[in-house]
C-alpha cells in the first residue's frame, strides 16, 4: 500500500506512533540528563541532542524543564503501576505473603532499573524538592498514593483471609509502604544494604512477625 492509498485513520495511527516514539526518546534522554547533571543543571538543548530531536521539537512536547520532569515522572508512574497491576492479577489465589512478594519485587525491580534518577529524586525530596518543582512533586505524590492504594487493597484482603491480625487491617498498608520506602532510601541514598532484590524476604519476615496473625503468616 503506497502513501496515497493510506486512509486517514491509518495516517493518524502512524502520526500517533511517531509522536509516541519521539516522546519516549525525549523522556529517556531527560532521565539520563537529570540523573547525570542534576535537575537544575540539565539543559534542554542537551536533552534534545540525546533524544535525537531538535530543541523546537522538544518544546513542542514539553513547554519547560518542569513540564518535562512532570512528564517523566508521570510516564514512570504509569509504567510501574501497569507492572504492579499485572503482578497483583497474577497473584490471584495466592497467599498474602506471596502477593506482597510480587508487589515488592515489581517495585524494587523498577527502582533498580531507574536507580540513578530515583537516587536524585529521593535526595531532592529530602532537601526540598517539592518547593523547587511543585508540578513534578505532585506527580511523585500521585504515584506514592497509587502504590499505597494497591498495597492497602491487598492488606484488607489479607485481613479477611486471616493472614493479618484484625486490628492491623487499617494500618498494615501504611506500615508496609513505609518499610518499602525506608529500604529504598537506605539502598539508593545511603548506599547501604545487600541490594534491593536481596532484601525482599527480610522485609516480609519483619512485617509478618509484627502484623501477621498469631497462628501463622500468609
Amino acid at each position: 500500500m503506497n502513501r496515497r492509498s493510506e486512509s486517514e485513520p491509518e495516517r493518524q495511527t502512524l502520526r500517533d506512533r511517531n509522536r509516541e516514539t519521539t516522546v519516549q526518546a525525549i523522556l529517556a534522554a531527560a532521565e539520563e540528563a537529570f540523573a547525570d547533571a542534576g535537575l537544575h543543571a540539565a539543559r534542554m538543548g542537551e536533552i534534545a541532542a540525546k533524544a535525537g530531536v531538535s530543541v523546537g521539537t522538544l518544546y513542542n512536547h514539553f513547554e519547560d524543564r518542569e513540564a518535562l520532569l512532570a512528564g517523566l515522572l508521570a510516564a514512570r508512574r504509569a509504567e510501574l503501576l501497569a507492572r504492579m497491576d499485572a503482578a497483583i492479577a497474577a497473584g490471584t489465589g495466592e497467599s498474602l505473603r506471596e502477593r506482597l512478594r510480587r508487589i515488592v519485587g515489581v517495585l524494587l525491580a523498577h527502582c533498580e532499573q531507574h536507580r540513578k534518577f530515583l537516587h536524585l529524586a529521593l535526595q531532592r525530596e529530602l532537601g526540598g524538592y517539592q518547593q523547587t518543582y511543585p508540578q513534578g512533586w505532585a506527580k511523585k505524590t500521585d504515584a506514592m498514593q497509587a502504590i499505597h492504594e494497591r498495597v492497602d487493597g491487598e492488606m484488607k484482603r489479607g485481613a479477611k483471609e486471616g493472614a493479618l491480625r484484625p486490628e492491623m487491617a487499617e494500618l498494615a498498608a501504611t506500615f508496609f509502604f513505609g518499610m518499602m520506602k525506608a529500604l529504598i532510601i537506605r539502598d539508593l541514598v545511603l548506599g547501604k544494604g545487600a541490594g534491593l532484590a536481596a532484601e525482599i524476604e527480610g522485609l516480609l519476615d519483619m512485617f509478618f512477625n509484627g502484623a501477621g496473625a498469631r497462628r501463622g503468616a500468609g
